[in-house]
């Protein structure tokens, strides 16, 4: 198993939530790659977290540190993409009767099931429900049409024509799309989920210097006109909330390049 971690200013929040989870899950320190964005970050992280687990420099920014760690490894290597900041994976269950959430006990064989649906239903990534609420987990346990898969925890079967991007706020919508366009399938299991703490300090926020919120209806707006076919935005109290769904006429599918 090869885990990618991309971390910008959270050498402490990584040491403290994403590195001790996978060590509760058994992952050695020699399957954990961290990505950081300069030789700056790159001393820092080593004074934090030491020089067991694999340090790369990489770039700044989310969409350029997205695209490197997809070329840094080979075409087709299965990879499982992870935050910084994930303090746990959980699962749906029914107790009396009531959805709840319990954490999972075996990351492995999730990763393995991630990857065997993909090869069984010819997609190249797979992912996770992403709202941390039992209630609106959906009855059927997985998906393989055109969801939503967050950046936050996901697994590919590398493809860097796919892992290309056009924006940083948004950019693991545009991930499943592309995936999707080129595939014509996900996967997506909707009982598992993951408990972390959005827009929290460091990385993409540090990426704007604390001015993210500013960017978001632009980035937004940019993805949906590049994807119209694929997405639409839905007004919520304070934001746009983007909306993924296949309004091709065709089914057949049909891959935008990048331009």
């Amino acid at each position: 198993m090869k885990i990618a971690v991309p971390s910008y200013k959270r050498a402490n929040i990584l040491k403290t939530k994403t590195l001790p989870l996978l060590k509760s899950y058994g992952i050695r320190d020699d399957e954990i790659d961290v990505f950081v964005g300069d030789k700056d970050e790159y001393e820092e992280y080593i004074s934090v977290i030491g020089t067991d687990i694999n340090i790369i420099v990489g770039l700044v920014g989310i969409k350029n540190i997205r695209e490197f760690m997809s070329c840094h490894y080979e075409e087709g290597e299965e990879i499982l993409y992870m935050d910084d900041d994930v303090e746990a994976l959980e699962e749906r269950v029914e107790i009396d009767g009531k959805k709840r959430l319990k954490p999972i006990t075996d990351l492995r064989s999730l990763v393995k099931e991630g990857f065997e649906l993909c090869r069984k239903h010819q997609a190249q990534n797979w992912g996770i429900y992403p709202c941390r609420n039992a209630f609106y987990m959906p009855k059927d346990r997985v998906f393989t049409d055109l969801k939503y898969i967050i950046g936050a925890f996901t697994g590919v079967i590398n493809d860097t024509e796919c892992e290309r991007r056009s924006v940083s706020h948004g950019e693991d919508y545009e991930r499943t799309i592309r995936y999707y366009l080129k595939y014509n399938s996900l996967v997506r299991f909707n009982h598992i989920t993951l408990k972390t703490k959005y827009f929290a300090e460091g990385g993409i926020d540090a990426e704007y210097n604390g001015k993210r919120s500013e960017h978001i209806t632009s980035e937004i707006m940019r993805l949906k006109d590049r994807y119209p076919e694929m997405m639409y935005l839905k007004k919520k109290a304070k934001y746009l909330n983007p909306v993924l769904k296949d309004k091709r006429e065709s089914q057949v599918c049909e891959f935008l390049d990048y331009e």
